[in-house]
């Protein structure tokens, strides 16, 4: 039982459970950092409230068509993390997950078109031929991406293929969102880059925030409008 499932009460903070309607809770299959990323059936049943129980979840997941990124899933422990986009075609509805100003991965309803885009931050990056470059993206992927790409940076994916039809570089006068630190959930302007830092302008003010926690999110404006309903 402890190598399938989670102890509620251990689950991770950052998922919107109820720790006490149970035991235990599925313990999720995928490349997403635990913190990052919930079991596909955690989400129908306990942040969506689409099912009961884990049997109808299942049942559920069997019989409709659930995609993830575009592609379906039946499998209950599927991970599905920061930035993923879950539709469900039997109610016409598309949710990206996000994080909201209190660390918690929310399930962000969002149109058809935001639905057909996924953006993957750039975590890390590997030469593999004259020109080109691995990219290693925070949800645990790896692609092929163009030279001038660089750890902080943002590709747009479209769904459900996951081509590469934007590069976004970390830069002054992008558009960020804020994935950890006193002011996660948050989004602004970069306005300036020293070293492991980055001050954003939020509204009328100005924030200090480590790299690690920048996801840049658009260019000249945001390529996602989510951002703003977390």
């Amino acid at each position: 039982m402890a190598k399938k499932h989670l102890k509620r009460i251990a689950a991770p903070s950052t998922w919107m459970v109820d720790r006490k309607a149970s035991t235990f809770i599925a313990r999720p299959k995928g490349s997403f950092s635990m913190a990052m990323g919930m079991p596909l059936i955690t989400v129908l049943k306990d942040v969506l409230k689409l099912v009961s129980t884990g049997k109808e979840g299942k049942r559920v997941l069997n019989s409709r068509e659930i995609t993830v990124n575009g592609v379906r899933r039946k499998e209950e422990k599927f991970m599905v993390g920061l930035m993923d986009v879950l539709s469900i075609k039997d109610i016409g509805k598309s949710y990206r997950v996000l994080l909201d100003k209190n660390s918690v991965l929310r399930l962000v309803p969002v149109s058809e078109t935001e639905a057909s885009v996924k953006l993957g931050k750039v975590t890390g990056k590997r030469s593999v031929r004259k020109g080109r470059v691995q990219l290693s993206l925070h949800d645990g992927h790896s692609l092929l991406g163009a030279a001038a790409a660089k750890t902080g940076d943002t590709v747009v994916l479209a769904l459900p293929k996951g081509e590469v039809t934007q590069h976004i570089k970390l830069e002054s006068g992008c558009h960020a969102y804020l994935i950890g630190g006193s002011n996660v959930g948050r989004t602004g302007v970069v306005e300036n880059i020293s070293g492991d830092k980055v001050t954003v302008k939020i509204g009328d003010g100005v924030v200090e925030a480590a790299k690690r926690f920048i996801f840049v999110i658009g260019k000249d404006k945001p390529v996602i409008k989510s951002v703003d309903s977390v």
